[in-house]
């Protein structure tokens, strides 16, 4: 296997004069009550080993857009399809690659709370510790982490997307959980079930959770269910 150093070499003989043009997903999930990502490690230079994010080039012969750029990358290291997927910017510089001048896109997706892809050498769920991962990642992608987790800790305060990181059925508790996990605060249950139970969003499975407490009534998102804006934040959640 040639170095890092001889690849960098053959590619800047060979490059391109337009820049590198790539999508990178943050994947989320919240698991026992932790906010994780989803990281792989490269496969090839630059970086090789190093852990990144999931992503790479836009193909243009079968991405129709960035979107399905975006999906295709996903479904590739977790083999689903993400319930919530939003694009959040975009980051572009001649630092960002040693390979040269280099755009990508950023996305964020919300994955259900189960065990959707167990760890191995190849792929670890790394804990969300402050505004990013404990580890060095490949590239800025500590950098893009901390974009996608801003976003998302501001947008949990006015619409439905707790539901997205929860499994099949929860119960109004779980969605609490989730507002703690990502914020470190959360709002009174009783604001939880106004604003979740009073839009179309919610069906309840006529199961209960039993445990130490009164049972739980457990519920699911509705098929036609899509993520629903609220037209003000809960106080007690803004960030001080």
């Amino acid at each position: 296997m040639i170095s890092e150093e001889e690849y960098l070499q053959q590619y800047n003989i060979n490059h391109y004069t337009t820049p590198l043009c790539s999508v990178d997903v943050v994947i989320f999930r919240l698991h026992n009550q932790q906010l994780q990502v989803l990281t792989c490690a490269r496969k090839q230079h630059p970086h090789i080993g190093q852990l990144g994010l999931p992503g790479g080039f836009i193909d243009i012969d079968q991405d129709k857009d960035l979107d399905a750029t975006a999906h295709r990358k996903l479904h590739e290291k977790t083999g689903m399809r993400a319930p919530y997927l939003e694009q959040v910017g975009t980051v572009g510089n001649p630092q960002r690659d040693p390979r040269g001048w280099s755009v990508t896109v950023i996305y964020y997706a919300l994955l259900p709370g189960t065990d959707i892809q167990q760890q191995t050498e190849d792929v670890r769920w790394c804990n969300i510790i402050g505004d990013s991962v404990t580890e060095q990642l490949a590239f800025d992608h500590n950098h893009l982490i901390s974009q996608a987790l801003e976003r998302l800790r501001n947008k949990i305060q006015y619409t439905s997307l707790p539901v997205y990181l929860l499994p099949e059925e929860f119960t109004l508790a779980d969605i609490r959980d989730v507002f703690a996990a990502i914020l470190k605060k959360a709002p009174p249950m009783r604001s939880i079930r106004n604003r979740f139970l009073h839009e179309d969003l919610l069906e309840d499975t006529g199961k209960k959770r039993y445990g130490s407490n009164r049972p739980a009534a457990l519920y699911r998102l509705k098929k036609t269910a899509k993520a629903h804006f609220y037209n003000r934040l809960y106080h007690t959640t803004q960030q001080e």
